[in-house]
């Protein structure tokens, strides 16, 4: 009796020999045929459009002996009614083929396992070279034309907003916001305010009601709590950190002990932004991480402080191919999940020797695959105002746009209240 995978592959064949013009939908390659025989026809089909011909049964049938001969004239007296079957077919027989890879993958992993020796970072390598294989395989081949698009067009763009608003209207008047599908690097040297822009960023978007995650390689969730209280209360942050709260505030409702408000500031705050503490952090880790937030919701947006701090998930001969690799990871996330991810990266010190200390997209550190993943780049430059004292980090604060895949580059000005762990829109003309 014959079995239901063969079926398939006799219904797949004589379909592609009866409609010759589905095959260029199919995607198929050898390896998705079990059956000794209908994977020598397939080659056969495969060898005779590689030489500009378009094979019928008869064509087929004429390279072949005996049992081969047979079975393409089986295969042809199986073939679906419509062509539109041969794709489903194809796509049930893809769907056999990556379970029964993923079997093998799984059991090989606990053989590999459980040898004495065995390097963990290749076991992790083995697997998701597996797992991208069959990602792979069930892939759709999907060509949109202009024309025939536009009704889905519109009725996407009047059901979905194609930014996430930032905090900052004059940043948002150069990329808009956050995009879905968009990586994001906000870069800037030690010290200059990566964290306090994507903090700051992923905070006030938390407070619009979308649920984001903050993931820091470098700070524990109790100090960074202690940045967001001074954003949200105007305390400077040293005083919360090292509990010093025991003076007056002053706002337009009177005066207010500086400890009763960092006391009373669950009102002040938001749920939903998830912090993340986490001293190894991969791609794949993000991924679960990811996974693991949207069982409470739908994750909308990932920030990451910061991209050189994060390990890939296999070994690389050096940190530039490492960091490479992340960056292209971390690009796929985005599309992937259809969210913005914002990175921050460090820039080299190159930008310390120029003379006005502007950044450029070459001093980006470790990786030119920053750049070429990157949707947009932010990159930090700061300037000391008039009157401010030599050791200031600087009052003036500049979002440079390096790139913009989407629309122009520019440069954001603002005011920098390190004290309060944010920046402030400059209203100054």
């Amino acid at each position: 009796m014959i079995n239901v995978r063969t079926a398939l592959e006799k219904s797949i064949l004589g379909g592609v020999l009866t409609w010759p013009k589905v095959w260029d939908d199919l995607a198929l390659v050898a390896d998705y045929f079990d059956n000794a025989l209908s994977r020598l026809v397939f080659e056969k089909i495969v060898s005779a459009r590689a030489d500009g011909v378009e094979p019928d049964a008869l064509f087929i049938a004429a390279g072949l002996d005996g049992d081969a001969r047979a079975w393409v004239f089986e295969c042809t007296s199986e073939a679906p009614a419509a062509a539109l079957a041969v794709k489903f077919h194809a796509r049930q027989l893809k769907a056999m083929w990556a379970k029964d890879r993923l079997a093998l993958a799984g059991r090989q992993l606990v053989q590999d396992s459980e040898v004495a020796d065995s390097d963990v970072s290749e076991l992790v390598a083995g697997a998701l070279k597996a797992v991208d294989l069959v990602s792979a395989s069930q892939a759709q081949i999907e060509i949109v034309y202009p024309g025939e698009f536009m009704g889905d067009y519109l009725g996407q763009m009047r059901t979905k907003t194609p930014f996430l608003s930032t905090c900052w209207k004059r940043l948002n008047m150069f990329i808009g916001g956050w995009r879905p599908s968009a990586f994001y690097v906000i870069a800037g040297r030690p010290g200059q305010g990566k964290t306090i822009v994507a903090l700051q960023a992923a905070f006030e978007l938390a407070k619009t009601g979308k649920h984001v995650l903050y993931f820091s390689l470098e700070m524990p969730e109790i100090q960074l709590q202690h940045r967001l209280l001074a954003q949200a209360l105007s305390i400077d942050v040293s005083n919360i950190a090292n509990d010093s709260l025991d003076y007056l505030v002053y706002d337009k409702d009177g005066s207010h002990l500086a400890r009763d408000l960092v006391s009373d500031a669950s009102s002040v705050l938001t749920n939903n932004l998830g912090l993340i503490s986490a001293p190894v952090l991969t791609p794949n880790l993000l991924r679960s991480y990811i996974s693991a937030a949207s069982k409470r919701s739908p994750v909308d947006a990932v920030f990451i402080d910061y991209l050189g701090l994060m390990d890939d998930d296999v070994q690389h001969r050096d940190r530039v191919q490492k960091i490479g690799s992340i960056s292209n990871q971390l690009k796929r996330v985005a599309l992937e999940l259809d969210i913005p991810v914002v990175a921050a990266v460090q820039l080299n010190r190159e930008v310390e020797n120029r003379s006005d200390h502007k950044p450029q997209l070459s001093d980006l550190r470790d990786s030119g695959s920053i750049e070429q993943d990157a949707d947009v780049i932010l990159m930090i430059a700061r300037k000391r105002r008039d009157g401010d004292s030599e050791d200031s980090q600087g009052s003036f604060f500049f979002l440079r746009v390096a790139k913009n895949r989407h629309g122009q580059t520019g440069a954001a000005k603002f005011i920098a209240q390190d004290g309060f762990s944010r920046i402030v829109e400059d209203l100054s003309k």
